[in-house]
């Protein structure tokens, strides 16, 4: 599982985002002090604003745990908070979470909270790389199971008195969607944020093209790197790649940097995808190009002068499971958690695309 934390999601009419404490009199006004809102629902009316902004700050320290996901829903037309959208339980082992979700009454009927639940929907089997995303609800409460049918959820059953809500001890509906029923045909696109250092400009973008390289014999390969610069000191795993030269092709571009940096030579099975994450303390957008490749043969490396003294380029030959568990370790330093955000996706994505070309061939 990524931890990627609650990082900002984009839709036609909303921005999905952390909530800030300037998000306190929205909250209050557009639906916590709302009877019909909280109906059906566990949490009971704000007093006033001063309790939503209480509550808020405990929300915002809770960023810092990248297994939050609790999102304020921004409706683009007035720059409004108008609800709220998060995991309400997650299940590490069984890489699994239950979302619970409300919105201003205003916003009711505009197919609005099916667009911000598909969209978390993405995110959450996308970039955290979960197995299972369910919701529940009081069967009184049709319209909110419509929501979850609307996005593809399938109805799962009724327990009877299974919870309790302001209502009372009432009945409630199962609703899911698992790994396995998705479609994941097309290229993986991705756009993440740095979390780990405030954003101030981006002066410069760096289009890069980098390879998810396997063998015959199910091993995948990468990259070890030491450094210690502005980033702080770490020992990192990353995936073999680099920028794109002027007039090159892309197909080119991953040809040539996994035989300077693996000195491997490759067949490229498919394009990934692409992901766009930031460099905060370096103004730099990257746009990373994400290639599926077998590898043919290895030779000799060709790496450049600051990969060897600055970096320490080493090759690292793992399982899936094994890089998946690297990747985690990595996670304990801000750059460790960058680069694991950025390609635990691509690499469950790889390994599903491996995983379905076998089947193919039995």
């Amino acid at each position: 599982m990524n931890k990627a934390g609650t990082q900002t999601i984009e839709t036609e009419r909303l921005i999905l985002r952390r909530f800030t404490i300037n998000d306190a009199e929205d909250m209050y006004n557009n639906w916590a002090s709302n009877p019909n809102v909280n109906k059906f629902l566990t949490w009971l009316l704000h007093p006033n604003a001063d309790f939503t902004r209480s509550l808020i700050e405990g929300w915002v320290a809770g960023y810092k745990d990248g297994g939050c996901f609790n999102w304020a829903i921004e409706y683009r037309e007035n720059s409004s908070v108008i609800g709220n959208i998060s995991v309400v339980e997650l299940n590490e082992k069984l890489e699994a979470a239950e979302i619970g979700y409300c919105m201003c009454e205003d916003y009711w009927g505009r197919e609005l909270m099916p667009e911000a639940l598909k969209a978390v929907m993405d995110y959450l089997f996308d970039v955290v790389g979960l197995n299972r995303v369910g919701a529940r609800h009081d069967i009184r409460n049709e319209k909110s199971g419509r929501v979850m049918d609307k996005v593809g959820m399938k109805r799962e059953g009724i327990l009877r008195d299974a919870a309790k809500n302001n209502q009372g001890i009432h009945d409630i509906e199962w609703h899911s969607t698992v790994r396995r029923e998705r479609n994941i045909s097309g290229e993986l696109s991705l756009k993440l944020e740095d979390v780990e250092w405030p954003f101030t400009f981006t002066d410069h973008d760096r289009n890069i093209a980098r390879g998810i390289v396997f063998d015959d014999a199910g091993n995948f390969y990468f990259v070890r790197a030491e450094r210690d610069d502005d980033f702080g000191r770490a020992t990192l795993i990353e995936t073999a790649g680099g920028g794109v030269e002027p007039g090159e092709e892309l197909n080119e571009a991953i040809k040539r940097e996994l035989n300077e940096e693996l000195g491997a030579e490759v067949e490229v099975i498919c394009k990934i995808g692409v992901v766009s994450d930031y460099y905060n303390l370096i103004h730099r957008h990257n746009i990373n190009n994400y290639f599926l490749c077998r590898a043919v043969s290895f030779g000799e490396k060709h790496l450049m002068p600051d990969e060897i003294e600055d970096f320490h380029l080493s090759t690292l030959k793992f399982s899936y499971d094994e890089a998946m568990a690297e990747y985690e370790l990595r996670r304990e330093t801000p750059i460790g958690r960058l680069i694991a955000n950025r390609e635990m996706p691509i690499l469950k994505r790889a390994h599903e695309i491996l995983m379905g070309l076998e089947q193919k061939n039995v």
